[in-house]
């Protein structure tokens, strides 16, 4: 290979403008709330079917563990959301502390290291508790 594939082949991305880098982040932020907002309606919709009685012992068991299993689910679900939007959050108001200059890829990707750092060693901490079947 030549000296100049070389260099365009090793070559880096050119920096990102720091306010689109905001506004993606932003609106990936916005897009974490509509997305908390659709699991709260799921974990509403599951507790009110929780609570509906149902006619045979059989029936009430499978749907207890059943309903039981999906509202833990969408909390987990919703738990991490809450983590990555306050992740999202923590960028856009970072590149917002960036006026009028550029933010480079590398940057930005420091940025996600160290928040997913501070992710792991917070899910690290929490404990789930298993599942158990309250008729039996």
């Amino acid at each position: 290979m030549t000296k100049i594939t070389k260099q365009l082949q090793t070559a880096s991305r050119p920096p990102v403008d720091a306010l689109q880098y905001e506004k993606l982040a932003l609106s990936t932020f916005h897009l974490c709330d509509q997305q908390l907002g659709q699991l709260n309606r799921l974990v509403n919709l599951a507790s009110t079917i929780y609570r509906c009685p149902t006619v045979t012992r059989d029936e009430r068991q499978s749907q207890r563990a059943l309903l039981e299993l999906l509202v833990e689910t969408v909390e987990g679900y919703k738990s991490d959301l809450v983590r990555d939007r306050e992740l999202y959050q923590v960028i856009a108001l970072d590149a917002k502390g960036v006026p009028e200059s550029r933010i480079t890829a590398k940057h930005a990707a420091g940025l996600l290291a160290s928040a997913a750092i501070a992710h792991a060693a917070t899910s690290a901490s929490m404990s789930v508790a298993p599942l158990t079947n309250a008729d039996a």
